[in-house]
């Protein structure tokens, strides 16, 4: 059963100016789990590929709290990449979570479908 949906779009731009600006202090917080599929990518794709997963992320929480769901990023891990792409929520393991992330080169975009889990 669909739950709720969330989207987000992020600015490439405001993304690599952050990281110039704060580089791993940004990194380390916002993505904890760490962004090694991110730094595999070809120069010039690495601000788009953490934009895209700090987009998921804010799509996530938007989708969790249109239903009482309070989290943070810290809360939510983003790992691997491609089709291989995954995410896990603290606290939400009753939940599943259909989502897709996309880049180009000034925007990235994330949506996200909470779903109830059968059982």
């Amino acid at each position: 059963m669909l739950l709720s949906c969330g989207i987000d779009i992020v600015s490439v731009k405001r993304i690599e100016e952050i990281l110039d600006r704060y580089g791993d202090r940004f990194l380390k917080k916002v993505f904890p789990e760490g962004v090694e599929y991110c730094q595999k990518k070809r120069k010039g794709e690495f601000a788009g590929c953490i934009a895209a997963r700090f987009a998921l992320k804010e799509a996530v929480i938007k989708a969790l709290s249109s239903i009482g769901k309070e989290v943070g990023f810290r809360d939510i891990a983003v790992t691997g990449g491609g089709k291989k792409l995954e995410i896990k929520v603290k606290n939400c393991e009753e939940l599943k979570f259909i989502y897709s992330i996309s880049h180009e080169r000034e925007f990235a975009v994330a949506v996200v479908n909470v779903l109830r889990t059968e059982g």
